[in-house]
């Protein structure tokens, strides 16, 4: 199966070619906020550099999200597009997964989160099976980290964490949790995981339907819903 791989939800944009589990092509940019122009150079140069038509493409797998709201937003439409024009297969794979797969072989839980400031955090728990496959055992959530912190002291494994704005966070980290944590410093998605889910996660059945997880509103949201308490809807996209 061919796969083109996509994930723009934080700092770097990752592109690439797989051919089943090989990686023909990829090309990473860890300019913030170039994305929107520079992902669909990006997915032009894998493609070429794996000599594939467009046409040749199986199956276009995105982190969906969460993360950065423009980011996240820029590579699902991008996917969504390319496979709805191209009649291909559409996978979406949490953000947060694609990080938590850098890790292997561990019998622990793994918390990856993305800094959502203000002491907040996007994360979800997982674990790694016999198999090495990666299970969703707590939801991906927008939590504030005390919050995490205080729902993960119940658990007795060791904890691996990695994530962005780890700077911030690892006094706290290691101050609530002293017994259980592994810090993980630099972890960034990998083309690699993305490849790995995308082939084991079942296609979306409804193009139409797909679109990013954000986990939380975004502040014009929040603000057009607060001015109109009586909508029938929270979209403020679609009642505007």
């Amino acid at each position: 199966m061919n796969l083109l791989v996509i994930d723009t939800s934080n700092t770097p944009l990752v592109v690439a070619t797989a051919q089943d589990h090989e990686i023909i092509a990829q090309t990473s940019d860890l300019q913030k906020n170039s994305h929107s122009t520079n992902l669909l150079p990006a997915i032009d140069l894998v493609t070429k550099k794996a000599h594939w038509q467009p046409t040749m493409i199986d199956r276009v797998v995105v982190a969906q999200g969460p993360g950065s709201f423009t980011g996240v937003r820029i590579a699902v439409t991008t996917a969504k597009m390319l496979a709805w024009t191209l009649n291909k297969e559409l996978v979406g794979i949490s953000s947060l997964a694609v990080l938590a797969r850098n890790i292997h072989h561990f019998t622990g839980l793994v918390v990856p989160f993305f800094d959502a400031r203000n002491q907040n955090v996007f994360a979800g728990v997982y674990q790694i099976d016999e198999n090495d496959n990666l299970i969703n055992v707590v939801a991906d959530q927008h939590w504030s980290m005390k919050v995490l912190l205080d729902q993960l002291k119940k658990y007795s494994q060791p904890i691996t964490f990695l994530g962005t704005g780890m700077a911030n966070y690892q006094n706290m980290i290691q101050t609530v949790l002293p017994q259980h944590n592994i810090i993980v410093h630099g972890a960034q998605p990998q083309a690699s995981s993305l490849v790995e889910l995308g082939l084991k996660a079942q296609p979306t059945a409804d193009l139409n339907a797909f679109s990013p997880i954000y986990l939380r509103q975004t502040q014009a949201e929040a603000v057009w819903v607060k001015k109109h308490p009586q909508a029938s809807s929270i979209n403020y996209v679609e009642d505007v």
